[in-house]
């Protein structure tokens, strides 16, 4: 993580459209009401936007709506607007969108390849927050009643966080991906949440421990995870989460 560069770009064979994906850093220092973590493109951002790009050529984010836990700059979140996703929604506390807003306006700007996307401010646990934004999700033709979103990024944000605080990520995680199935087509929707996943992104720095909250909450919502190897960082550790 370089916190001296104004801006940091992504490129890759995979992005749609011409050009990299850029976004500003803030290099001031945060003031009492910020959060400093939002402010920066992290290690695990990168990698992450690497690792969705080389599995993305298989087309698996191609029509689907992402969200976007603790989208910061937004760099993965715009990664994943330029790989054929339907809608990609980014969210963050209320007092870190504006950094995030001008991100994403610079590159929607620029590439006219980008998926619909879309900032909204959430803080983890607040479940009438989440209804809204699942209300508020695009819908992709008139049989597309399955509330929730397909795919959920959550990058580098176990981190210095209370034990409640890791509990809410899990819970907004898994209420993210949608609730029970639609009374009216109850295999079909139920086999459209199945298909649904969360991603974590996970950097191992200190003592996995004082992660622990986390974790167990996520054993109680999703089913055992399927664990990736990024190849360039055996510090970060990519989970694929299927709800329960």
């Amino acid at each position: 993580m370089n916190r001296t560069l104004p801006s940091v770009a992504f490129s890759h064979s995979a992005l749609r459209g011409p050009g990299e994906v850029t976004v500003r850093q803030n290099l001031a220092s945060p003031s009492a009401e910020e959060e400093g973590t939002a402010r920066w493109v992290w290690p695990g951002a990168t990698a992450t936007a690497r690792w969705l790009c080389d599995r993305d050529r298989g087309r698996w984010l191609e029509k689907k709506h992402v969200l976007e836990l603790g989208s910061g700059t937004g760099l993965l979140g715009l990664v994943a607007a330029r790989l054929g996703a339907a809608s990609v929604t980014l969210t963050d506390l209320p007092s870190e969108l504006h950094l995030l807003r001008a991100n994403v306006a610079r590159n929607e700007k620029r590439n006219a390849f980008s998926a619909p996307t879309f900032v909204k401010p959430l803080v983890w646990g607040d479940e009438a927050g989440m209804l809204e934004l699942i209300d508020a999700r695009p819908v992709r033709n008139n049989n597309d009643r399955t509330k929730g979103f397909d795919v959920v990024l959550c990058c580098d944000l176990v981190y210095r966080n209370g034990d409640e605080t890791q509990r809410a990520l899990a819970r907004t995680m898994r209420a993210a991906l949608g609730t029970s199935p639609n009374d009216d087509d109850p295999a079909g929707s139920l086999a459209v949440l199945k298909a649904r996943r969360a991603v974590v992104a996970y950097q191992f720095r200190e003592n996995v421990l004082a992660d622990a909250p986390f974790f167990e909450e996520v054993d109680h919502l999703f089913a055992d995870p399927h664990k990736h190897d990024d190849g360039d960082d055996e510090d970060l550790w990519l989970f694929e989460y299927e709800p329960k």
